[in-house]
């Protein structure tokens, strides 16, 4: 598995919050395409940066709950044969 380095110089903590999400996803075999969970990691919480999100923590659980929510959807699409909730 490649590792990819993040890095935001508003908020050092954004660093630490990409490490620790990164780490949980690898770990728990979430990620499937590592350039995507990248750049959607690195999306969202550069984002909580701009909120003035602080808490590495925080901003952590938060890109690790929104990443599986997305894989998730997708996968659901997926399944549905490319239809999308209520039949459109």
């Amino acid at each position: 598995m490649t590792y990819i380095i993040f890095s935001d110089y508003r908020n050092p903590a954004a660093e630490q919050a990409y490490d620790i999400a990164w780490d949980f996803l690898a770990r728990t075999d979430t990620i499937r395409d590592e350039f995507e969970a990248c750049v959607f990691l690195a999306q969202r919480i550069a984002v909580m940066v701009e909120e003035g999100q602080t808490n590495r923590i925080r901003m952590a659980n938060r890109a690790i709950s929104e990443y599986q929510h997305h894989v998730n959807e997708r996968d659901d699409f997926i399944r549905s044969g490319g239809r999308r909730a209520g039949g459109r």
